[in-house]
């Protein structure tokens, strides 16, 4: 499953507000361009936008072309050079919008593409990748509600069935099955049908066939979003830690600043006792987020492992404030209050500790069937 999003190329300019020789030599940057030649395009837009900054089409369509180079942050600012010296030119913001979605800034993706759904709200191919980038923001109701909508013109996307899907998942909504079941049937969607039938194992712990699922996939495309993430996830319920690092491991050079898998790739390395590896991926995650429960918890586990116990009070304090009814945090907590001699406090935490699993038992009794 691949996400086909096609970028606009202006191929005209107003060659009556531009000299001839600027506007000869912006069609040559074009059909450069539209031969596949694409760092010699990028000379020539660059060369004509040395001599005239302010031409807002070359501006545009060198965007496009260091998109397809893979280089979205700067695609991003000429795109934005072109707007900010053409309005009219709205096209320009779906381009904008793809390449925040490929650059995995998926909220700024939100805020262009809702600007531009309000000069072409018929737009099918803005209001797939707006509703795509509510669904990777976890915003799923939102999404359903874009999604939705473009379904009956592009039933046969397995992109758009598979965000919709995992929307109707998350939200525990009916109509999953039958999404799995479209996918399936598709000659594109076979892989994507295996990927959301394994989460939607990996919800019900069914850990096993969900790794199955997700294998089952990535014969079939190793390139689907998010499969090496959630083989990772199911491996690491089953225990088989090794696996689970080379999936995140596969996962992160996809998605460098992804904060879910950091945290894991720092878990299992904890969890393997190789704090050194450990402590290099929470670094890193909370850069992404400083105020994470459970990065600063798992923090606050190493550097008590590594005898640091006054360093590790504030991590873990930190973790406990924003995650109070979790006892395994406040155990922690209790243990380095423990260890520095601040016995009232560790007092204070462990009866915390004791009422908090006796109300998770309560909780677990109550609904069990009987």
């Amino acid at each position: 499953m691949t996400v086909v999003f096609l970028a606009l190329i202006i191929t005209w300019s107003n060659s009556f507000q531009q000299p001839s020789d600027l506007v000869a030599k912006f069609n040559h940057a074009v059909e450069l361009q539209q031969q596949g030649a694409l760092k010699e395009a990028a000379a020539e837009y660059r060369s004509l936008l040395t001599a005239h900054p302010s031409y807002a089409e070359a501006h545009a369509n060198l965007g496009v072309v260091l998109a397809q180079l893979g280089q979205y942050e700067a695609a991003s600012a000429s795109y934005e050079a072109a707007l900010r010296l053409a309005p009219r030119l709205t096209p320009i913001l779906l381009n904008l919008g793809i390449a925040h979605f490929r650059a995995g800034r998926f909220d700024q993706a939100v805020t262009i593409l809702e600007r531009f759904l309000t000069h072409a709200p018929d737009h099918v191919q803005a209001r797939q990748l707006l509703g795509l980038s509510l669904v990777e923001l976890g915003r799923n109701d939102a999404a359903i509600a874009q999604l939705e909508k473009t379904i009956g013109v592009a039933s046969d996307d397995p992109a758009v069935l598979y965000g919709l899907g995992i929307s109707y998942l998350r939200q525990q909504y009916p109509g999953v099955n039958e999404i799995i079941e479209r996918l399936a049937k598709l000659p594109t969607g076979l892989a994507a049908s295996h990927l959301l039938r394994g989460q939607t194992l990996l919800g019900r712990f069914e850990f096993e066939r969900a790794v199955a699922e997700f294998e089952a996939a990535a014969k079939l495309n190793p390139d689907l979003p998010r499969l090496p993430y959630s083989l990772g996830l199911a491996y690491l319920k089953l225990g088989r830690n090794k696996e689970a690092i080379a999936a995140f491991e596969s996962e992160l050079r996809r998605t460098p600043q992804d904060f879910s898998t950091l945290y894991y790739l720092a878990y299992l390395h904890e969890a393997n006792e190789d704090l050194a590896a450990s402590r290099s991926k929470l670094d890193a995650a909370l850069k992404l987020e400083s105020q994470s429960p459970e990065a600063n918890a798992l923090l606050g586990k190493i550097l008590v492992k590594q005898g640091k116990a006054t360093e590790a009070l504030i991590p873990l304090e930190a973790a406990t404030a924003k995650d109070p009814a979790d006892p395994e945090k406040r155990f922690l907590l209790a243990r380095v209050y423990q260890q520095l001699g601040r016995r009232m406090d560790a007092a204070r935490e462990f009866a915390e500790v004791q009422r908090l699993k006796a109300l998770q038992l309560k909780n677990d009794r109550a609904r069990t069937p009987k």
